[in-house]
Order: structure tokens, then sequence, then C-alpha cells
């Protein structure tokens, strides 16, 4: 018998989180004040079959007019029924995984939603009353339920198992984007000791094992007969969807190696549960052990310059690149893998001390693991002074549980180099994560010895980890993200005025200017090619609408490219969304599409000159901003400010007069500015009357923050720098 027995010390830091996440949630965090803009909160239920047709509620806020559902799958399409519910007909060759629903209304397009599309399970809806284990909810084996928590309670299922299956019940909240936090026990029914009745006994509790969050249990069943699971938020918060598989279908623990090389043929060995063809090994998760079997189809798998998923990924995994498989059809979840950019080597036991060190010749990517508790891993090369490797290790950013580090010692045994975290975090994106990464460089030709742990000094199957030592390559990792910080948002173009997305670069080891461009955009939207400066990670991408654009919603395309030693390099920029409107708790989602939506006219429009004027570095600028106010009722100032400038560049706060068109801007650049193209946006700021009804009579004013539109500069060489 298995289970994941709670222990103490985490039930109380979880408790902790708890109360801060419940603390956050019943502080007023909406600030909201600018023109509505859709915010799609929930859908309901969380996932469906392949095949089949759903009833799909939604909440969230401006859903006025939301009759579309906009999908990122074809196979997925949605028809309105009455007020925030749609039928969702989902076509039968869907693949296994999760897919973005956004809701389309009055007010825009808005962020997405996940819903996951599942193969061999019966989907079953939750009824009520089974908030007792004397009223617990029948279901079958191999199904998934859609439920919601209750407030102050648990739900509780009931189904049959035989002697010997081996179940696994997973539960889907944080995965799919819900905001609860579900906690399970598992129970058998057995016969009572007095008057025939039955009693309940506790096989096992949960505690978060995927992403730190969802739980999982794993048993075999000890005897025929009938068993109850329990599901509550760890809070007790009631209203939060998720959806509970149990079943008998495979299960994949972990495949090694988790990096192949593109192009060559690969051949995986999988742990797992239920797995076809499995055999029995030593390898074990708690109590029961797990079976092995290979899978070998990934032949001449082609590298793309991101990541392909089938689940959605919390977004830290952007930073690298690699593919999602289903190794057999009615697998309840894909294996993760990383595309290696060196040849493979496996890690091979006994390497725990530093005088069994395991030789490897660079570059390579390592594929290791912790296999037990205290496990460590060592490794030895040989490398000349001056050499620069980039040291890339994946954890996280594979779905796997582990928090490892890396140290580099010289023959002597001096520490000469140490890799921790890293990422970026900021406004809406959070891309910081717990895998080493950085740049060994190498003080002088000799042996040197590398260290790998846990930082917490667990191991398991699932304890793995991808070392990328390679050299040192210019790259960069671009992601998009709604400006809005706190809640997941997508730009609306209002007609005669602009709004924007945020580009991250992650740039790795490259330190030149950069262009984003945009493609795919609907009719009478425009957006200029951004040049970031070589000394920025972020820039802005700026949208505008012509006066007579079309309303319109959609996805829309990002790309950038740079020169790296004469040749160009494109990368996709791929979006990233915050998970949920609740500010402080910074959690984002890697996405596949972005979006935009096109609307009724803006209250006003601020341009800025088309033609590109020129600077020398060490002066100012000066140049004219001009305002076309469209609402009649507005007639007030306008305030201008710099909007993510430059490094270098510097913009006073300027007013558009009440009684003018256009006004005076001044922009210094320092002296130390490399020469270049460089885009330029402000962001303006004004008090507009509003009502969404139009013919309310009172009409307060908003506040209404867009950016300009962007004018590119071309920064000269200071003559005086020597």
């Amino acid at each position: 018998m298995i289970g994941f027995m709670v222990d103490p010390r985490t039930t109380w830091k979880w408790f902790i989180h708890g109360i801060l996440i419940l603390f956050f949630l019943l502080t007023p965090h909406d600030l909201h004040a600018e023109l509505p803009l859709i915010r799609l909160d929930r859908i309901t239920p969380l996932g469906g079959l392949a095949g089949s047709d759903v009833t799909l509620e939604i909440a969230g806020r401006d859903l006025e007019d939301a009759k579309t559902l906009h999908c990122d799958h074809p196979g997925l399409k949605a028809t309105w029924i009455k007020d925030r519910f749609f039928k969702l007909a989902i076509a039968a060759d869907v693949p296994s995984g999760t897919y973005e629903v956004r809701a389309v209304g009055r007010f825009g397009i808005s962020g997405a939603r996940l819903f996951s599309v599942q193969r061999g399970l019966v989907e079953v809806d939750e009824k009520e009353p089974n908030d007792e284990p004397a009223t617990a909810q029948v279901v079958p084996m191999n199904c998934v339920i859609n439920a919601m928590s209750d407030n102050n309670g648990d739900d509780y299922f009931r189904f049959a198992a035989k002697k010997g299956q081996r179940v696994t019940i997973d539960c889907f909240a944080y995965r799919l984007d819900s905001q609860m936090t579900p906690m399970m026990s598992l129970s058998a029914l057995t016969p009572g000791s007095s008057g025939g009745g039955r009693g309940e006994k506790v096989l096992m509790q949960s505690k978060p094992y995927y992403h730190r969050a969802d739980p999982f249990l794993d048993f075999v069943a000890p005897a025929d007969g009938d068993f109850v699971v329990g599901v509550h938020d760890m809070t007790y918060r009631g209203g939060r969807p998720y959806r509970l598989a149990i079943s008998t279908l495979p299960h994949i623990e972990s495949a090694f190696p988790m990096a192949i090389v593109p192009g060559a043929k690969s051949a995986l060995t999988l742990l797992g549960r239920n797995l076809p063809g499995g055999k029995p090994t030593a390898w074990k998760t708690h109590d029961d052990g797990l079976e092995q079997s290979v899978y070998n189809p990934l032949v001449a798998l082609r590298a793309s310059d991101a990541f392909a998923f089938a689940r959605h990924m919390p977004s830290p995994s952007l930073n690298t690149r690699g593919i999602q498989v289903w190794p057999f059809p009615n697998a309840l979840n894909p294996i993760t893998l990383a595309y290696a950019d060196a040849p493979v080597t496996l890690d091979k036991e006994p390497n725990d001390t530093t005088e069994a060190a395991q030789p490897i010749t660079l570059p390579t990517v390592i594929c290791g693991r912790f296999d037990k508790p205290g496990d460590a891993d060592w490794y030895r090369f040989s490398a000349k002074k001056g050499e620069a490797f980039s040291v890339d290790l994946l954890c996280e950013r594979l779905e796997l549980p582990g928090d490892p580090f890396v140290l580099v010692f010289d023959s002597k045994g001096n520490e000469i180099a140490t890799f921790d975290d890293h990422g970026i975090n900021f406004n809406a994106l959070a891309q910081a994560n717990r895998d080493p990464l950085g740049v060994l460089r190498i003080p002088a030709d000799g042996e040197y010895k590398l260290f790998v742990q846990e930082r917490y000094r667990n191991g398991g199957a699932r304890y793995q980890y991808v070392l990328k030592i390679t050299p040192v390559v210019p790259d960069f990792y671009p992601v998009v993200v709604h400006e809005t910080p706190n809640e997941p948002s997508c730009p609306c173009v209002y007609q005669g005025g602009s709004a924007f997305y945020e580009v991250c670069l992650n740039r790795r080891n490259h330190t030149g200017p950069v262009v984003i461009e945009a493609e795919g955009l609907p009719a009478g939207v425009t957006c200029k090619p951004v040049h970031v400066s070589p000394q920025s990670q972020f820039a802005n991408v700026v949208f505008t609408a012509s006066a007579d654009a079309p309303e319109w919603s959609g996805a829309i395309r990002l790309k950038a490219w740079a020169i790296v030693d004469g040749k160009k390099i494109e990368r996709e920029v791929r979006p990233v969304q915050r998970r949920w409107a609740i500010a402080n708790i910074n959690s984002s989602v890697m996405l596949r599409q972005t979006c935009l939506a096109v609307r009724g006219k803006a209250p006003y429009g601020v341009t800025l000159p088309s033609v590109k004027p020129a600077v020398t570095a060490g002066s100012s600028l000066e140049t004219t901003a001009k305002v076309i106010r469209q609402w009649p009722d507005f007639k007030g100032k306008v305030q201008l400010l710099g909007l993510n400038l430059p490094p270098g560049f510097s913009f006073a706060a300027t007013d558009i007069a009440a009684d003018q068109t256009e006004t005076k801007i001044k922009l210094t650049v320092a002296a130390n500015v490399p020469p270049g193209d460089y885009s330029i946006v402000l962001r303006t700021d004004a008090q507009v009357p509003y009502n969404r009804d139009p013919m309310a009579p009172a009409r307060p004013n908003v506040r209404v923050a867009d950016p300009t539109t962007p004018m590119l500069v071309q920064v000269l060489p200071n003559a005086d720098k020597k």
C-alpha cells in the first residue's frame, strides 16, 4: 500500500501559505479605473472528453455582450446558449492536452483560461449532496470528475476496485489555473463491528505533488471493495473548480534520459504505473514499486526555437526549448523532454564522491538523476585557460520537483564557480525559477570537477535534471506579456488610439540590438518594428488602429530577430499570462496565442513624429507630440510620461494643455548611449468623461493611460567620447 503521508512540518508550512493567500483574496486589490477591459476569471467545467459536447459557464468582469469564445484549436467550437453559457463542441481528433479559451465581448478579448481534453476516461459531473462519506457520490473506475470545492467541507467520491489493481488519483487545480489548493484523503470501506454497518479505514492523505500544488495518490487495492476519496480546499474556500481523475490507465512517473538530440534516434526508459508491457523494477515511490517500459518512436525529431507543449507549463519553461509527447494513446500524462544541442552523457553511478567523479568531455548535455535521498553527482573534465562554457541546468523548467545547485572546483579543490536560481520577475511576468544558470570561465589549463546536488537532499524517480555545458553562444528567449500587472488581459485597441504589450527578451549572452515585428495584423491596425536597445531586456510593442479600423478580435504573431556573428537569427515571441487577478501572488503561465481586439472610437490618440530624427549621444532632441481628441465631451489636458525608455534616455513629464492640440517635448540622451536606432514610446495620462451606458446623463471621469505611437530615433556617436 502506497500513500503520501503528511509531514506535520509540511502541513504547517502549507497552512501558513493558505492563510496568506486568503489574506490577499480578502484585501481590496482591484484598482481598475480605466475604460472597461474584459476579464475571464473562470470557466467551468475545466475539461471534457474528445468527441463530446460540454456546457461551459464563464465568470469574470466586463463580460457585456460576451457571446463568442475564442479557442486556440480549430477542433474546439463554442455556440452561445444564454448569458455566460456556451455549448463547447470538442472534435474527436483533438489531441489530449490543455487548450486556451477566451471570451470575446463588447470590451475586447479576454486573457485565456485553460481547458483540458482527455481520452480514455468517462466524464462525470459532481452531484450534491456528497459532503459526508456516507453520501459519497458513486463514480466508475477510469473517470474524471468535474467538481467544485465546498465551503468548510469535503467532497466525497466512492469507487470500486479489485484486489491488486493499481489505482492513481490525480487532482487538477493549479495546472488548470484554478485558485484551489486541494487536499485529498483515501479511505477503505470496511465491515462495521456491529449491526452489519460499514466503517472507514483511512489509508493515506495527500501532500502537494505537481508544481508544489496539486496532490496525487497512488495505491494498490489490498482487496476487492469500495474506496472513498475526500477532497477539500486547504483553507476550505468554496467555489473553486477542479478535475479529479481516478484511473488504472498508464501514468508516467518519469522518462530517462530527458534530453534528446533532434534528428537522431532516441530510446527512453519510462517509469510509471500500469504501463503497457511494463516490467517490475527496484524503483519505488514510498512502498510500491514502479514499472518500466521502453519508448522509442522519437526518430529524427526536428527541433524548433520554442517549447512545443501539450499541457500548459509555468512560464519559466519558456527559457528553454523542448517538447511534450504522449507515449501511449490513453496515457494520463505526457512526458516532457529537452532538446540537446550537444552529445548526451548519461549519469552513471557510483559517482557520488569526488574520488569516483564520472569523466565527461565538453561540450555535453548530462542527463542525471538523484537515485535516492542524499545522492550527489560528481563529474570531472579537462579544459583550457580562457575557455568559456554556458552552464544551464534544467529541472523545474521540465516540471521536475528538485532544487539542484552546481559547484565547480579546480584540481586543488578550490571552488571557482557556483550556479543557482535565475529568472526575471517583473509586473505580470513571473519567470524566476530554481534552475542554475550562468557562464563558467576557465582560469587555467587543467582538470576540473563539477558537483550537482538537490538542495534538500531529495531523491527518487522524478528527481532528475538535464545539465547543458556548451560553448557560450549569443541567444535570446523573447516572451510577450500583458501590461496590466495584477490581472490577465489582452490589449483593446480603440479606433484612432493605441495599446501595447510588453516584451522581455530573456537575453542569454547576447548584448546587441534586437528588432521585434508583428505579423497577422487585422485591417486598419499597424505595429511599427520595435528596435530594442542593446542594454535593454524590455520593450513596448505598440498597436495603433486607424479611425476607421473594423472591429476585430483574434490572434496575431510576434517575432524577434538580431544579427549575431553576421548571421540573422529569428525567434518566435512566446506569450505569457498572469494566472490570477490577485495582487502580490506572482504566478504566470506560458500560452500559445497572443491576442488583441479592436473596438470603437478612442477618446483621444497621441502621435509622435513618423520621420526618424537623429540626435548625438550626450545631447537633447526636441520634437512635437500631437493629440486628436475624438470624444466631443473630452477637452481636458493630456500628460505625457516616459514608458520603459531605453537606458540613457530621460524625459520630463510634459502636458498637452486643454486648449492645445500639440506640445513640444524634449528627450535627453546620455553620452554613453551606443549609436544605433532606438524605439521611443511615451505614456499618456488623462481624465476622460465616461459611462458604459451611453444614454446615462452622468459621465464621471475615468483615467485613460494609453501609449503614444512609437518614434524611431537614431543616436549618433558622441564625438567627444574616446
